[in-house]
């Protein structure tokens, strides 16, 4: 977790340090993808050192492991976190558009003013 935390931290700082959004964004997209190599190893890592984490409890190959009243709450939650992500996920992206739409907008009337 240390190493992901860190690795936010890097995002953060790449996307701060650069004046054109677009270069910034690229940047901070290639240094998120070799982030996400990290994914697995946070995944894996409860299997492989299993001294401080419990076994799965949900997926497993005999069935889960938490008793049916409290099973069905947790996957209906899980369901309605997924949709409320997705739902913020498009309204960011939304207006990541329009903020962009209204930067091209404004530069191309900077251009037609300094012509004119």
């Amino acid at each position: 977790m240390l190493v992901l935390f860190l690795m936010y931290l890097g995002v953060i700082a790449l996307w701060r340090t650069m004046d054109d959004p677009s270069r910034a964004a690229r940047a901070a997209a290639v240094l998120t993808l070799v982030g996400a190599i990290n994914i697995p190893i946070i995944k894996f890592s409860v299997n492989w050192w299993n001294t401080l984490h419990q076994d799965a409890s949900i997926v497993r190959l005999d069935g889960p492991a938490i008793h049916p009243s409290i099973l069905v709450p947790l996957l209906i939650m899980m369901l309605a976190f997924t949709l409320l992500f997705l739902t913020l996920h498009f309204a960011a992206m939304r207006n990541e558009i329009m903020r962009r739409r209204v930067r091209t907008l404004m530069m191309m009337q900077a251009e037609a003013a300094a012509g004119a």
